[in-house]
């Protein structure tokens, strides 16, 4: 691997979010022109900022947006070689055609990571059904019998975990035996939640022995839907030493941290320096393809249709 390609992250990263915006409207209208995916950059000048001389030269405009256009056919070319069938679009010259994924988790991972703070009354917050996406698809991951539990802020009704992170990680305890809720003398026993919420924690995945006794195999797991959150600092949020001030013991056996993204993450150097911070990543294209090898595991929740909430949510980005 070609060590120079580390330094060309944050540019790929751009095209990717470009690309995003191609797959957005094809998933909204059905088809979407490559050219969709450069609407942004026209809007927030960032063309003009890459001219040498700014507004006098007509061939210089073409050529940056001829640039951008060859990135963002590259980044749609790229997931679909790596995710086959999987991938819920067909790649067809300059264009984008959309053909529904069976799960629908493609398309929410893509609503998410464009509106990551999606809310509406009567509808769970977009990155609370991410993270329950994000739970299951681990949980398929660990393998057989491996049971997962959402920890993530803020809770949903229908989990029926309380509003405090006392209640959240002993009914967690109920489930799986271990994350003993014990914290160190300093701390509060019961803190409200403007103090504590989650812990840093989104979600945890567990694989029981079959002999029923504990020091289980266990998976944490930090998510990220923003476009600020794939980067190093966001993969090192998940602290197990912070988690062992207030659960003792937290596990048994060391567990092993997981980084679960919304969006792709393009570049294979930047994708090697997540997991050596965050630990197992996830990426869109990572949840979705093992989404789709078995559906009936990442059955929705609270009657949620992936479909119908992805398109929802992509739509209120838009508006």
């Amino acid at each position: 691997m070609n060590p120079d390609k580390w330094a060309e992250r944050h540019t790929e990263f751009r095209a990717a979010l470009d690309a995003d915006q191609v797959e957005c409207r094809a998933m909204l209208e059905g088809l979407a022109s490559v050219e969709a995916g450069m609407e942004d950059e026209r809007i927030s000048g960032m063309v003009d900022d890459q001219l040498v001389d700014a507004g006098n030269s007509w061939a210089e405009r073409q050529a940056v947006l001829e640039s951008l256009s060859s990135s963002i056919s590259e980044e749609l070319a790229r997931r679909s070689a790596v995710m086959k069938d999987a991938y819920p679009f067909v790649v067809s010259g300059g264009s984008l055609a959309y053909s529904p994924s069976k799960t629908g988790v493609y398309e929410f991972c893509l609503a998410v990571a464009r509106n990551p703070k999606g809310t509406s009354e009567g509808k769970p917050h977009a990155s609370t059904v991410f993270e329950w996406i994000a739970r299951d698809v681990l949980a398929l991951h660990i393998g057989t019998g491996a049971r997962g539990f959402r920890t993530g802020w803020p809770p949903h009704e229908s989990e029926g975990r309380g509003t405090r992170t006392k209640e959240t990680f002993e009914l967690l305890s109920k489930q799986c035996g271990e994350f003993i809720w014990d914290p160190q003398q300093y701390l509060p026993n019961d803190p409200p939640p403007k103090l504590l919420k989650d812990a840093g924690l989104d979600v945890v995945v567990w694989k029981p022995w079959p002999d029923g006794r504990l020091a289980q195999l266990f998976a944490l797991g930090q998510c990220a839907c923003g476009k600020n959150d794939i980067d190093e600092n966001k993969a090192r949020e998940l602290s197990i030493e912070r988690l062992e001030r207030w659960l003792r013991p937290l596990c048994l056996t060391k567990p092993l941290r997981c980084f679960l993204a919304a969006h792709h993450i393009p570049n294979t150097c930047h994708l090697y320096d997540l997991s050596r911070d965050g630990g197992l990543v996830f990426d869109r294209a990572r949840l979705a393809m093992l989404a789709e090898s078995t559906p009936e595991a990442v059955a929705t929740n609270a009657g949620i249709d992936y479909h119908v909430l992805a398109a929802f949510y992509a739509n209120q980005q838009a508006a």
